[in-house]
C-alpha cells in the first residue's frame, strides 16, 4: 500500500508542477510588477495543490492579515515550510542564490520569479534589499526565515539575522510574525528537516505518510517605529520566542 501511495503522489506532484508552470508562462515575459504579483498568486495555487496531494493539513491560529504588502517572518523547520505558508498566503520567496544552479529544480523555482539572495556579496545584498522593499511596496508578501537555517523546533527559535529587516524599515512596511510547527508522533517519520539530514531520503519518507499536520499562528503585525534593523530583528525575535515558548508548543 505504501508503494502505491508514493507512486500516486509522485505522479500527481509532477503533473501538478508542469500544469502550474504552464499557467505562469504568459507572465514570465511581462515587464514591471504586474507579472511578478500575478505569479505570487500562482505560487499560492501551487502550494495549495501540493498540500492536497500529500494531504498536508494546515491549521491556522490567529488572524490572517487582511491587508497586502509586508515582511512575513517565520521560524524555520523544513522545506515543507514554503508549502505550508504558501497554501495560506500568496508569497514571493527569497531563496539562496546557490539554488538557482541546481539542475532542473533551480530553473523550476526561477519560474516563481523569486529574489535570489547572496549573503556573501555586499553589492548583491544592497540590490536584494531594494528588491525586498519594492516587493512590499507593490502590495506583496515577502517571506523570510531569519534564523538562517532549519531546526527541529524543540529548543526555541534561533537568533535572527537582521539584514532582511532593513527592507521593512526602508518602506515602513509591516512585519507579520508567523509561528510554524508540525505535529509529530513519537517514533514516526520526522517532519522537520535539519542538521545533516539528507534531502531525498527524507522526502521519500514523507511521501508514505497518510497525512501531515502543520500549524500556523499569526501574531499581530509589528511596525519598524524608528528601530534600527538589529533592534527590530531582536524585538520581533523576542515577541515570537515568548509566544512560541509559552503557548505554541503546548498545543495538542
Amino acid at each position: 500500500m505504501t508503494f502505491f501511495i508514493r507512486l500516486y503522489r509522485i505522479t500527481a506532484l509532477l503533473l501538478w508542477a508542469v500544469f502550474v508552470a504552464l499557467l505562469t508562462v504568459p507572465y514570465q515575459f511581462k515587464s514591471g510588477w504586474i507579472g511578478v504579483k500575478r505569479i505570487s498568486h500562482f505560487t499560492h495555487l501551487w502550494s495549495k495543490g501540493i498540500a492536497k496531494i500529500i494531504n498536508l493539513r494546515v491549521k491556522v491560529y490567529g488572524d490572517v492579515p487582511s491587508f497586502t504588502g509586508g515582511l512575513v517572518v517565520s521560524n524555520h523547520l523544513s522545506y515543507l515550510d514554503i508549502i505550508t505558508h504558501g497554501s495560506v498566503l500568496p508569497l514571493r520567496y527569497s531563496p539562496k542564490a546557490d539554488i538557482a544552479k541546481w539542475p532542473i529544480l533551480g530553473s523550476y523555482i526561477g519560474l516563481s520569479r523569486p529574489i535570489w539572495t547572496d549573503r556573501e556579496s555586499k553589492r548583491s545584498s544592497i540590490k536584494t534589499l531594494r528588491a525586498f522593499a519594492k516587493t512590499m511596496k507593490h502590495g506583496m508578501y515577502l517571506i523570510v526565515y531569519p534564523e538562517g537555517t532549519s531546526t527541529d523546533g524543540r529548543r526555541g527559535i534561533l537568533p535572527f539575522k537582521s539584514t532582511s529587516f532593513e527592507a521593512a524599515i526602508i518602506g515602513n512596511a509591516p512585519i507579520l510574525p508567523v509561528l510554524i510547527s508540525y505535529k509529530e508522533a513519537s517514533g514516526s517519520q520526522p517532519i522537520c528537516w535539519y542538521g545533516d539530514m539528507t534531502l531525498l531520503p527524507h522526502v521519500w519518507g514523507l511521501l508514505k505518510l497518510r497525512s501531515i499536520e502543520a500549524r500556523l499562528r499569526f501574531l499581530p503585525p509589528i511596525y519598524p517605529e524608528g528601530r534600527s534593523r538589529k533592534e527590530l530583528a531582536s524585538f520581533v525575535h523576542d515577541v515570537m520566542a515568548r509566544e512560541y515558548g509559552e503557548a505554541w508548543i503546548k498545543l495538542p
